[in-house]
Order: C-alpha cells, then sequence, then structure tokens
C-alpha cells in the first residue's frame, strides 16, 4: 500500500510594497507577496530641491516625476539674441527680459548699448590698468581772479563761466573770465585763475599749456603781448605768463590783469 504525503502549504504573508527603484534589476531575499492590486509608489507630491552648484544622482529612495521642475531664477520673458540679462530682486527671483533697446555684448566680446546711458560713480575707482576707462563726467565751474594769497578779497567778475569733461584721468576745460572789480587783491602778486575742478597730477614737469582764443582789457600791457596761460604740477589754477616781444616772459601780476581784463581758455590737463 502506497502512502501519499500532501505537503501542506506554507503561509506567505502579504505586505505593502516595498520596491526600491534603482538602476539594474536585484532579486531581492524578502519571503512575501505583493497582491495584484496593490499600488507600487513611483512619485509622491513633495517637490524637488532647488537647484544646487554642482550635478547630483539622487538617492534611490526618494521618487520624484520625471518631468518636475526645481525651484530657480524665473524666466526671461521677452529676450533679445546676445541681450545682456538682468535680475529683479523687487518683484520676485527672475531675470527680466529686454525690448529691442537691449544693452548686448558679442561673441567677439564687444558692448553694444541700444540706448540709456554709462553710468559711472560719483567717486572713481581709479585704476591702474592703461586700457582700464575708470571714469567719466562732465559738469561746470566758477573761474575766479586771485593773488597768490588764494583768498577772497572782494574782486569780482561780471562774466565768469567755465565747463569741463573728464575722461578718465584727463580733464578738458573751457573758461571765459572778465573782471570788474580787483576788491583788495595784491597788484604787484601773480595773477591766477582759479576755481578749476580737479587737482592736477603731482608729476614733476608735466605743465599744461592751455589755448587762449580771446585776450582784451589789459590796460597796463604793451602792444606785442602774449598771455600764455598753463596749470603746473598739483595745482587746481591756471598760471599766467606774459610774452613780451621787447621785455620777454614773466609772471603776469594783478595789475597786468587789470580790472578789465577780459580772457577765453580752452584746454586740457592729467589729473
Amino acid at each position: 500500500m502506497s502512502i501519499h504525503v500532501t505537503p501542506i502549504p506554507k503561509l506567505v504573508e502579504f505586505a505593502a510594497p516595498s520596491f526600491t527603484l534603482g538602476t539594474s534589476n536585484v532579486a531581492g531575499s524578502a519571503v512575501t507577496a505583493v497582491a495584484s492590486d496593490s499600488t507600487l509608489l513611483v512619485f509622491d507630491a513633495v517637490d524637488p530641491s532647488s537647484v544646487g552648484a554642482s550635478n547630483s544622482v539622487g538617492s534611490s529612495t526618494v521618487s520624484s516625476r520625471r518631468d518636475h521642475v526645481h525651484a530657480g531664477i524665473g524666466g526671461a520673458g521677452t529676450v533679445v539674441d546676445n541681450a545682456i540679462a538682468r535680475f529683479d530682486g523687487t518683484s520676485g527671483a527672475s531675470v527680466q527680459g529686454y525690448s529691442s533697446l537691449s544693452p548686448t555684448i558679442s561673441d567677439a566680446g564687444v558692448i553694444t548699448l541700444a540706448s540709456g546711458n554709462l553710468v559711472f560713480p560719483a567717486t572713481a575707482a581709479a585704476s591702474a590698468g592703461a586700457n582700464a576707462l575708470s571714469d567719466y563726467e562732465q559738469g561746470t565751474f566758477t573761474p575766479l581772479l586771485y593773488d597768490t594769497d588764494r583768498s577772497d578779497k572782494s574782486q569780482a567778475g561780471d562774466q565768469k563761466v567755465g565747463s569741463y569733461t573728464k575722461i578718465g584721468n584727463r580733464v578738458m576745460i573751457s573758461l571765459h573770465l572778465r573782471m570788474s572789480s580787483l576788491g583788495s587783491l595784491t597788484t604787484g602778486s601773480t595773477a591766477i585763475i582759479g576755481g578749476l575742478p580737479f587737482t592736477s597730477a603731482n608729476t614733476s614737469l608735466l605743465y599744461h599749456s592751455l589755448a587762449p582764443s580771446n585776450t582784451d582789457g589789459f590796460d597796463s600791457l604793451t602792444a606785442g603781448y602774449g598771455i600764455l596761460p598753463s596749470v603746473y604740477e598739483n595745482n587746481d589754477y591756471v598760471t599766467l605768463r606774459v610774452n613780451d616781444v621787447a621785455a620777454g616772459s614773466s609772471s603776469m601780476t594783478v595789475a597786468e590783469y587789470s580790472a578789465n581784463g577780459n580772457i577765453t581758455l580752452t584746454g586740457s590737463y592729467n589729473v
């Protein structure tokens, strides 16, 4: 007589699926089963991590959608080819787009301004680079006649205007000065025109001659004179010399400038 033994099946515990999404197949070892209607966690509703400074493959235990979006800087909207983007930190972290007036930079490094201005700081950021444009400024100043004391002695001019343009370390000036009264200036002192917008460079023997385009009213000067205006090193004023065909060259005195002196100058100097 044969005896048949029927094995009692081992009970298998049904558990929640606990699969790991990996980069290759693995048989696993748990003695569990998954029901056919179980749900496998592939993604969740958690926001993805923010944009990092470098790439990372991430963790195999963290799920996310394939079309997820990382938080970052917002889109630029309307863009122009080669446009220089700008950041908007007021209404939100976003890059603002430009219209056709966008500043651009080409692949060759050429920066183009279609509109607007290139603004330099009020205080120049000096640069020793020979090819660096470190400053641009334009404005006005008020020239006035002084003696060597360079103080206010009630002298007055009825026409005293000056303008300047500073590009890098070079200052271009134009001035017109007509005196109406010498006040209590020392008449025997050297005459200078003060009020320049910047002090000249303190470089020995670096003199800057200016060009007079109009000189009249110097009643005490003889016929045939010429006026030679210059800006010497480390000065913020114009020194005047008189070139006389008979007497030669000498510093102009306040008396020689006189209360009727009228001069117009143009030129430039280093700062």
